[in-house]
């Protein structure tokens, strides 16, 4: 399927996103931040970034919009994620193709992440078109 990178300072939390995605046969990748997350988009060439909003040394909004600013990841789909209720207006604005809010369930997850991979597929920008 497709390689996901997650980048989240909740460790609970990133493996339970974990475990629901490489359930789904995905092959899945865990970073604490927005920096790391950054750095691994490069090496790595996931095919989706989850990232959350509020993260230490480099939040969600700035790695994103570093991100964009790379050939090699601009058109990388990102889904940001975020607790906080104003978030969601901001997530396209700042860069996001998607938005989902904490908490979620598996299934909210799962519809996000296959509504991106499939809509970049579609545009040919990830492997998986």
């Amino acid at each position: 399927m497709a390689r996901i990178l997650i980048a989240n300072d909740n460790s609970d939390l990133l493996e339970s996103c974990r475990a629901i995605l490489e359930d789904d046969g995905h092959v899945v990748d865990i970073v604490a931040n927005g920096g790391v997350a950054m750095a691994r988009a490069l090496t790595w060439q996931p095919d989706l970034i989850i990232i959350d909003w509020v993260m230490p040394y480099v939040d969600g909004p700035t790695a994103i919009g570093v991100l964009r600013g790379q050939a090699a990841t601009a058109l990388l789909p990102i889904l940001l994620m975020s607790g906080t209720e104003d978030a969601e207006n901001s997530a396209i604005e700042i860069g996001a193709n998607g938005f989902l809010r904490k908490p979620f369930h598996a299934g909210e997850l799962r519809a996000q992440v296959n509504d991106l991979l499939r809509a970049a597929a579609s545009i040919g920008s990830t492997p998986l078109s």
